[in-house]
């Protein structure tokens, strides 16, 4: 896994959905223990209106001794109002003269109160200009709104405890803390275990590319000692081990490059350039480029495009993707074979392709293996045949280059298709 990629995952991802699942936790209990305390002042109140309106039924609705009552009433600047079920203020312990107090119908508590039973609203008061916290009840012929001044001491009141946001804030400073340890432990863990793999796949393909080049080196180096040690050895014989050699040479010079390419792919890839390219004449150059080999082996190669097809690649690499498939079909697939190179279909951003041959094939079990550096499948496909091992591994790194994908299938009846994608 990349180390990168992991840690933009968790601080774009994981460490946001935390942060906001932490801070949901945090404002439903705000807004619960919110509510809790408004309701408990609702609840006091509205104790206050049921005493206020049962001592009205008992003196038959007499306002007379109401102002002493309310006078022993616990709260600092308690206020109560008394409107008829009209909104006519008719009782209000601060204004001597309700007549000239407006309709209460439309007030929000008064609303409340005559829908639900109850209503409470915060809001400043138009006859004393002072801010209070109203809470009204309708019974039988009336509203009995009581009022509290809401200053600090009832706005600190109806706050919630802060208690449980301390507890929370740090609650979630630890799980972060603890999140970050863990991620950076996680992440170390994971580069080390990185940088030992890629150690072994250096170690690996080093072994296997100096197998490679050994067997060529070999090759010359015992044709050349020969020719060395035996001045006076038969032009035909001569000419023959003179051949040997160039064919070897040939063969690791393709193999260096090969090489290259696949390590410019793998670790410099910003330095390939793009530029727009027609498939349709790569694959015409490809098939040019082969053409006395496939005259040789009597082999097809039929070409469905449709229209003239133009992507943003890197030239070569286009060129390699479809060399490299028709050398393995030419090198393994056997003699008067046909080789099928058709679009099969695209979208917005991509062209799909399939690139098939009715040759010998390869065994089920190879075809996990086939994009591996230097796999060769037995039975036919030894560096008896030529070739370096790389061809389909530069394929698919080439393909994945321009951002595509590729996958193998074998036929049945014999033959190898190959279908991939090329971004647009």
């Amino acid at each position: 896994m990349n180390i990168n990629k992991l840690n933009n995952q968790f601080w774009k991802y994981y460490l946001p959905l935390f942060l906001v699942f932490s801070f949901s936790i945090l404002a439903f209990q705000y807004n619960r223990e919110k509510k809790y305390k408004a309701d408990l002042l609702n609840t006091k109140l509205d104790d206050s209106n049921a005493m206020i309106f049962k001592y009205l039924e008992n003196v038959d609705g007499s306002l007379n001794k109401l102002d002493s009552i309310i006078d022993e009433s616990p709260y600092s600047g308690f206020r109560v109002t008394i409107v008829d079920l009209n909104g006519k203020v008719v009782y209000d312990n601060e204004v001597k003269d309700v007549s000239t107090m407006e309709n209460h119908i439309n007030r929000l508590e008064i609303q409340e109160a005559k829908k639900k039973g109850e209503g409470s609203n915060i809001r400043t008061s138009a006859t004393t200009n002072h801010k209070y916290y109203y809470h009204a009840n309708r019974f039988g012929s009336c509203y009995v709104r009581t009022s509290v001044p809401y200053d600090l001491d009832y706005n600190t009141l109806l706050s919630p405890d802060n208690l449980f946001l301390y507890f929370w804030i740090i609650l979630t400073f630890i799980i972060l803390s603890v999140l970050f340890y863990l991620s950076n432990r996680a992440t170390i863990k994971l580069h080390r275990e990185q940088i030992e793999h890629d150690t072994n796949i250096r170690r690996q393909l080093t072994q296997q590319i100096a197998h490679e080049l050994k067997t060529p080196l070999s090759s010359i180096i015992g044709y050349m000692e020969t020719l060395q040690n035996n001045p006076e050895i038969a032009e035909d014989r001569k000419k023959f081990f003179i051949d040997r050699s160039h064919s070897q040479a040939v063969r690791l010079n393709e193999l260096l490059q090969d090489i290259l390419i696949l390590n410019q792919l793998n670790e410099a890839p910003a330095s390939i350039k793009k530029e727009p390219v027609l498939i349709n004449k790569i694959i015409n150059n490809v098939i040019d480029d082969v053409s006395i080999m496939l005259k040789e082996k009597n082999i097809k190669v039929n070409v469905s495009l449709g229209d003239d097809i133009w992507i943003k690649a890197n030239n070569l690499l286009i060129y390699s993707i479809f060399r490299n498939l028709l050398d393995n079909s030419i090198q393994y697939g056997g003699e008067k074979i046909n080789v099928e190179i058709s679009v099969t279909g695209e979208n917005n951003k991509e062209y799909y392709f399939s690139y098939s041959d009715n040759g010998a094939g390869v065994n089920e079990s190879s075809i996990p293996f086939l994009f591996d550096r230097f796999y060769r499948v037995d039975d036919g496909r030894s560096r008896k045949t030529g070739g370096t091992g790389l061809g389909l591994a530069i394929v698919k790194n080439a393909v994945e280059f321009h951002d595509g994908k590729i996958s193998a299938h074998s036929f049945k009846n014999g033959g190898l298709e190959f279908k991939f994608s090329l971004h647009k």
